[in-house]
């Protein structure tokens, strides 16, 4: 009988992904086979943060909990495994045996009576996570320390936190480890994994213009169907029944609707404001679509045309994104882009009512990973968001779009969303 480790390797050897292997076998229980990609993608990564690491032990959490933000997404990010909490990832880049180990979660079978069956550690999950190493995180203090004593460093892999918040788990196991085994250190390798993350892959690409598309219908229909005396939260349930027409399983974040005077507020929470004639209707929406992210804003008059003050408040927002559009590119700082934008306010007079940062960057998570203070790479997706807030006139408009670095230059990923003065009124009115 071929054992389990030698199956795993002949599968990979033969161009067959695990995910294509098991596609034919009982999926049932948890976890599930990697998603959105196949075993193989989650496991080249955690060999190049192995080759970055250069040694020593690393120890990353998975989510405590599903709801609200769902999976870690560093977690995500370095195994696919999307629907199991309470988890570790374990990498020993110096380890001779060993080097990656994936720990569950140990089993209660009465709560699994209601929540659901979960697999036996054993070859059958090896086979399905892809990992030839899992065990139960009743091991995982042992197995670090234990590597800790041989490696003598440990990676803090992040999150930073403030100092009122509760210390990170992997920061707390490395300062009891530390405080037993002496001649152990902890470095801070918190970029290590936002870097990688920073960088699209192609494939990461391809599924967050799937996220693009799923929110451009959403904005379309909202143009197209608000209407006066509509609440806000009729437009909400308009834009999410399109992001589920087109595909998208849920949401980036809770979708914005402002209209009037909320349009200036800038993550205006609640929904229940009826829109009036004159109005200008704030849409800050995103989808997401096999885990990967959207976000996209337009403002736009529900009576169909801009009048003069808010043609010319709505032009000088699309100038400072178009200015912050010509002079991003490969290895340009983002704060380049910010100070583009302002430039354009500044000059207006009405740079006191732009309120916040310029954008951010997107994917895995609508807010990403990634280091505003080092040049801006190949493969960086984000988005740029100027805005005007002018509460005192009853309206604020914010414009949107999504972004990609590539080695030509900057990629509009979002350009077929309408965004021009005469691009919202023909969408308006359903051309």
């Amino acid at each position: 009988m071929m054992h389990r480790r030698a199956l795993l390797g002949s599968l990979a050897g033969a161009g067959v992904t695990l995910g294509q292997a098991h596609a034919q076998e009982n999926t049932y229980g948890t976890p599930g086979p990697p998603a959105p990609f196949p075993a193989e993608v989650y496991r080249e990564r955690r060999r190049r943060l192995m080759d970055a690491m250069g040694g020593g032990v690393a120890v990353i959490y998975s989510a405590t909990t599903l709801e609200g933000e769902g999976q870690d997404p560093d977690f995500l990010y370095l195994t696919g495994i999307v629907d199991e909490v309470n988890a570790a990832l374990v990498l020993a880049p110096e380890e001779r045996l060993t080097k990656e180990v994936l720990f569950l979660a140990n089993r209660d079978i009465e709560s699994e009576r209601w929540e659901g069956e979960r697999m036996p550690v054993g070859s059958a999950v090896e086979a399905r996570t892809g990992f030839a190493e899992v065990r139960r995180m009743n091991g995982l203090g042992g197995q670090v320390t234990g590597m800790a004593s041989r490696s003598g460093k440990l990676h803090f892999m992040g999150p930073m936190v403030g100092p009122n918040q509760p210390v990170p788990r992997a920061l707390e196991m490395y300062r009891n480890i530390t405080s037993r085994v002496p001649g152990v250190s902890i470095e801070n390798s918190a970029g290590m994994i936002a870097w990688m993350r920073e960088n699209k892959e192609a494939r990461e690409i391809e599924l967050i213009r799937g996220a693009i598309s799923a929110t451009e219908r959403g904005h379309r229909a909202a143009m197209r169907q608000a209407r006066v005396g509509m609440h806000e939260y009729d437009v909400k349930d308009i834009i999410e029944a399109e992001f589920r027409a087109g595909g998208a399983r849920g949401l980036a974040f809770p979708s914005i609707v402002g209209a009037g005077r909320n349009s200036a507020v800038l993550h205006y929470p609640l929904d229940n404001n009826s829109i009036q004639t004159g109005d200008m209707v704030l849409c800050d929406i995103g989808a997401k679509y096999n885990y990967y992210c959207a976000d996209i804003t337009r403002t736009f008059p529900v009576s169909g045309r801009f009048n003069d003050e808010q043609r010319r408040i709505y032009e000088l927002v699309l100038a400072a994104q178009e200015a912050a559009f010509r002079v991003a590119r490969p290895g340009v700082y983002y704060s380049v882009l910010q100070e583009a934008a302002d430039n354009v306010f500044r000059q207006a007079g009405l740079i006191d009512s732009f309120w916040h940062g310029l954008g951010h960057f997107v994917g895995l998570e609508v807010h990403d990973a990634g280091d505003y203070n080092r040049p801006l790479p190949v493969g960086a997706c984000f988005t740029i968001e100027p805005g005007l807030y002018l509460p005192d006139r009853g309206f604020g408009v914010r414009i949107e779009d999504m972004y990609l670095l590539t080695r030509n230059g900057c990629e509009h990923m979002t350009r077929t969303v309408p965004r021009t003065v005469a691009e919202v009124e023909a969408a308006i009115a359903g051309a």
